[in-house]
């Protein structure tokens, strides 16, 4: 049996897609690729771009369209981006689960989320075109709930069963730890900086008597 297990569909999750397209006609694309997804319902069948070859999601590969769990961090992940736009895939086929998310044979738009901040006439012309639902949301709270309302996503029980018990919370143990380290690296760093600088400034303290400071209106005296 594989560590990562195979499903069958169809598994929903949250991803992002970029606009393409003229106004008026844009579409929906990954967001690494510039190839819009095939509209009015149809499903994007994936590829691997490094092995054709591969029926995807291919284990031990990166290829599949790749989605997350419907959770608070993955919710807060897809409303970041200000030029994305954020939804709900619905997936279908031979799916590879992970702690986090998942990746598919094949997947299309079930719904697009409208946040306060965003273009609602944009996002309800795309969900027009791939008769998709727009989902209005306040934040990452909201989508989370409006999942979960709609039986969309996997819960981390279920995650669990197929993983083994523990997987999920483990790996957010770890990702929380791995967070602490990056952010107290950046802190260590900004320290010795401050520190080196005002040891920098105590063992070469300026030089007595004026100084001669040269800019555009020209050469000016500082005592």
């Amino acid at each position: 049996m594989n560590d990562v297990p195979l499903v069958a569909g169809p598994v929903y999750g949250l991803r992002t897609w970029v606009v393409v397209g003229p106004p008026g006609e844009e579409r929906l694309a990954g967001p690494h690729s510039a190839t819009p997804w095939p509209d009015g319902g149809r499903w994007l069948t994936a590829t691997c771009a490094q092995d054709p070859s591969h029926h995807a999601p291919e284990h031990d590969c990166v290829c599949g369209l790749h989605a997350w769990h419907p959770d608070r961090g993955a919710a807060r992940r897809v409303l970041a981006p200000r030029r994305e736009v954020a939804g709900v895939v619905e997936c279908d086929g031979a799916i590879e689960v992970h702690p986090e998310g998942f990746r598919a044979e094949r997947g299309r738009p079930r719904a697009l989320v409208v946040t306060p901040m965003r273009n609602r006439t944009l996002v309800t012309r795309l969900a027009t075109a791939y008769t998709a639902e727009v989902a209005t949301v306040d934040g990452p709270d909201g989508l989370v709930a409006w999942c979960r309302e709609r039986d969309l996503g996997l819960e981390p029980a279920v995650v669990d069963t197929l993983l083994g018990p523990g997987t999920v919370s483990a790996f957010r143990a770890a990702a929380r730890r791995r967070t602490r380290l990056f952010v107290g690296g950046i802190a260590a760093f900004i320290v010795g900086a401050i520190l080196l600088a005002l040891l920098a400034s105590a063992l070469l303290p300026d030089p007595e008597g004026p100084h001669v400071v040269r800019g555009r209106v020209g050469e000016v005296t500082v005592p």
